[in-house]
């Protein structure tokens, strides 16, 4: 099964330049999971999902204490995060800054787990 949560919002604290690192800038999570749904799916019970509203907000409140200098290593603690916290067998998360750059609307770094 395939589960997509689309711009969860995390405000947290991320950049190299000393000015990011004193405020909270908006970041965008898109969120991708494939996980065993088979019992889930023959009984129709939530004992056997994925509860994407525990891991949402488990994983934000992760990424607000981290304090990622990069995007790149917030995007690959996400999904290494996500993979050793819960039942997944692959997750894939774009983390979007959409404050990176004047000239852009948003930058972008995406990881996957395990890498395919």
């Amino acid at each position: 099964m395939r589960i997509e949560i689309e711009r969860l919002r995390v405000d947290a604290i991320i950049g190299a330049y000393e000015e990011e690192r004193l405020i909270e800038q908006t970041l965008w999570l898109d969120i991708t999971l494939d996980y065993e749904a088979e019992l889930a799916t023959a009984t129709d019970t939530f004992e056997h999902a994925v509860d994407y509203d525990a891991l949402t907000r488990r994983l934000s409140a992760y990424v607000k204490e981290s304090k990622f200098i990069l995007i790149e290593t917030a995007a690959k603690s996400c999904c290494d995060f996500l993979f050793e916290s819960f039942p997944v067998r692959s997750v894939t998360v774009v983390v979007s800054k959409p404050s990176a750059l004047e000239r852009a609307e948003t930058v972008r770094a995406i990881a996957q787990k395990p890498d395919q």
